[in-house]
């Protein structure tokens, strides 16, 4: 039995009960907007914290009010919340309800396959999603082709699946153009359609679809083979020692890389050292050249790298912008001196793609291992030493012995007219660990205290909880002044949004939301978002 969840569930309860009484007491009308805005809350926060019944009751009530009715008595507010509050009095001697351990983090979430669906029929986008979900996968969406790209560089989903028959652009052409920039990557797609026309079908593949299938196929079958698709890239991958696009070696290769330099260097009683490098800016070099661009740079980094290295230097490219050097028979000094020369090299370099010439500097984070450490500790160690160096203004080598030991800061924002919502996503949060990641959290209980709060104005990185129905500033609006900052990509955004409201979803996915949840939630389902959206980030 959960005693948390039975302590939202009865604060719960003297919300409701406390906001009645007011109501009673001023005997002042209450409007229409505002018994909306109460029942909409109880039907998102019951449903999330398992009082399905008084969710549903909530939910009835709010289908049943009538716009033309303008304002309510607070004798007609009490007996029209008398099938709410008439459950709540039927459970309050058994408040308690049993759940599996609902608020314990599981280990397992960022575990699970992500699929990027891409598709303009949003109710079918909405639909694929949840079925998918409910086959044990991570789901993302997009109705556009420019949010897609974007997610497809930022999340590296292990599979695409794409409508291509668009009016926004040719689905086909965004095909191409994922196949190009990403050169040979092993991502599978899958083109999914309502139409088998023949010709279809072949230049799908002749643009580099995997699989072709109808949107009318059973779920089963659907489920079969994007699962083998995913299963395939797996087998793959797991072979391969080089990344596809820089041809460095890549984390699977690290792993016995950085095991045989340890054993070798503990033999030898002697020290090794490791460079995290992480390409400054590299966002925008995308937003502003294009994707295309950003590939380019890369690709240039890391043969800059090969030539400025001995042969015995190992490179690697970590995930996404970051790459990480082993230097064996190196002392931290001497690895500080090879990084600063690296930077000092790099920055006499052009870098030309197209008609665009433009200068590349790096982060960089400098660790000296010196007694048996596992290689995920030495990785996190020289992760601060350069989330060190980001801090301190980026274009800079920080050492792992003259810096504290900083994880990256993640700063979350939890939205939410519910207090019951906040303190309970505030405690989720408190008690969440997200490798190499301190988290930050904040609540508010709508968007105007979280604009008129500076502390949303940061280098940091932010998580955006955001309810989609508050008062004063709804979350559509929060939602599209956030997507207008310059500095927007700092900021992933999920959006919590009603059961059936379709029209919040769409636009809300339109306007550049990066998931959405539907209310009522459960705890782990929160946590299987939380950890796509940051851990997967490259």
């Amino acid at each position: 039995m959960d005693s948390k969840l039975t302590k939202y569930q009865i604060m719960l309860q003297k919300k409701i009960t406390k906001q009645v009484q007011e109501w009673k007491s001023t005997e002042v009308p209450v409007s229409h907007e505002e018994l909306h805005q109460f029942l909409h809350t109880i039907t998102g926060t019951a449903g999330t914290i398992s009082l399905i019944e008084i969710s549903k009751a909530a939910a009835d009530l709010m289908n049943k009010m009538s716009h033309e009715q303008k304002s309510w008595s607070s004798i007609e507010v009490a007996h029209f919340l008398s099938p709410v509050t008439n459950l709540f009095d039927a459970n309050q001697k058994n408040l308690a309800v049993t759940l599996s351990s609902e608020f314990t983090p599981s280990t397992d979430q960022c575990d699970k396959p992500l699929l990027l669906i891409v598709d303009q029929d949003v109710p079918y986008l909405i639909y694929s999603k949840e079925q998918l979900e409910n086959h044990g996968f991570a789901v993302v969406v997009s109705p556009t082709i420019e949010k897609a790209l974007s997610m497809f560089y930022d999340l590296s989903p292990d599979c695409l699946i794409v409508n291509p028959f668009s009016s926004e652009i040719d689905g086909y052409d965004f095909i191409k153009q994922v196949r190009e920039t990403v050169a040979f990557e092993l991502i599978p797609i899958v083109v999914i359609s309502s139409s088998n026309d023949k010709e279809k079908r072949i230049a799908a593949y002749q643009k580099g679809a995997d699989d072709f299938f109808l949107k009318s196929l059973e779920w089963d079958e659907y489920v079969a083979r994007i699962d083998r698709q995913v299963k395939r890239r797996k087998i793959v991958k797991d072979t391969l020692m080089k990344d596809e696009l820089t041809k460095v070696y890549n984390r699977k290769f690290l792993k016995e890389a950085y095991q045989r330099i340890s054993s070798e260097h503990l033999r030898h009683k002697d020290n090794f050292s490791m460079i995290m490098i992480d390409v400054d800016f590299f966002k925008k070099i995308n937003d502003t050249y294009g994707h295309t661009a950003g590939d380019h740079v890369l690709i240039k980094f890391a043969d800059f790298l090969r030539t400025q290295l001995r042969n015995q230097d190992v490179v690697v490219r970590y995930g996404g912008e970051e790459f990480l050097l082993l230097l064996p028979y190196t002392k931290l000094k001497e690895a500080e001196q090879t990084a600063c020369r690296l930077l000092e090299n790099l920055s006499q370099n052009v870098f030309v793609y197209e008609e665009h010439s433009f200068f590349v500097s790096f982060s960089a984070g400098v660790y000296e291992v010196h007694s048996p450490v596992s290689l995920a500790e030495a990785v996190r160690t020289a992760d601060r030493a350069l989330y060190a160096a980001k801090e301190n203004g980026r274009g800079r080598v920080e050492t792992a012995s003259t810096q504290e030991e900083l994880n990256r800061r993640l700063r979350v924002a939890i939205i939410d007219d519910s207090e019951v919502i906040r303190k309970m996503l505030e405690s989720f949060f408190t008690s969440l660990e997200v490798e190499n990641y301190e988290l930050e959290i904040k609540t508010f209980q709508d968007g105007l205290s979280f604009f008129a709060d500076n502390w949303h104005q940061s280098n940091d990185e932010y998580l955006i909880i955001l309810d989609g129905v508050l008062p004063k500033m709804d979350g559509i609006e929060v939602l599209t002044k956030i997507r207008k900052f310059t500095d927007t990509n700092q900021y992933k955004i999920l959006m919590l949004t009603a059961r059936k409201a379709e029209g919040d979803i769409v636009r809300a996915l339109h306007l550049g939301a990066d998931d959405y949840l539907t209310k009522p939630f459960s705890i782990r389902e929160l946590e299987a978002r939380i950890k796509v959206l940051v851990q997967r980030v490259k």
